[in-house]
């Protein structure tokens, strides 16, 4: 051969992890639908492709980690499904507000974070002693699926909607645990 074994190795380990990260991207792209979604939505664009390429790059570095790192993409994806499409679905529904504060949007973004709190807690990996990681990062990305959906109306939608996840989540993980 013309490369000696440890440049043979290197070459190798390169390639391993090039694919793994191709895979990775290839995998987040599958998010680009929500994206779309979202956009429907009416919400500002620089709002939602600020947040949704952010949510690109976390799920692509995680699954390209892999291991523990990985394991909470999916079912926190799945999680905060609820919470991006519930503010989403109330904008286009046509609801218009006064010239006062309008509450509506909030509420859909507390009920969206409700109901994908409960699934989260249905579907997110359990934390066990020393094994948190994939619960913490379930819980990170549902969040950060819900806020592509929930930033149009400003840090008060993604905080309620993050009160929601964790009020929805809590008693059946509790639940699960025993």
């Amino acid at each position: 051969m013309s490369f000696p074994e440890t440049g043979f190795e290197a070459r190798a380990w390169r390639a391993y992890e090039w694919g793994r990260l191709v895979r990775a991207s290839v995998q987040s792209l599958l998010l680009v639908p929500l994206v779309a979604v979202a956009l429907a939505g009416c919400s500002p664009t620089y709002v939602v492709i600020s947040s949704a390429a952010l949510l690109l790059v976390v799920v692509t570095v995680l699954r390209w980690r892999g291991e523990d790192w990985g394991r909470g993409v999916v079912p926190g994806i799945t999680a905060g499904l609820l919470p991006l499409l519930f503010p989403v679905f109330a904008r286009c529904g046509g609801h218009l507000c006064g010239a006062g504060a309008c509450l509506f949007f909030p509420a859909a973004c507390a009920a969206g974070g409700l109901a994908g709190g409960a699934l989260l807690g249905a579907v997110a990996p359990l934390p066990r002693a020393g094994r948190t990681l994939p619960f913490v990062i379930a819980c990170t990305v549902a969040a950060m699926t819900g806020a592509v959906g929930c930033l149009f109306y400003g840090l008060i939608g993604p905080v309620v909607m993050a009160a929601g996840l964790a009020v929805g989540a809590v008693p059946l993980m509790a639940v699960r645990k025993t």
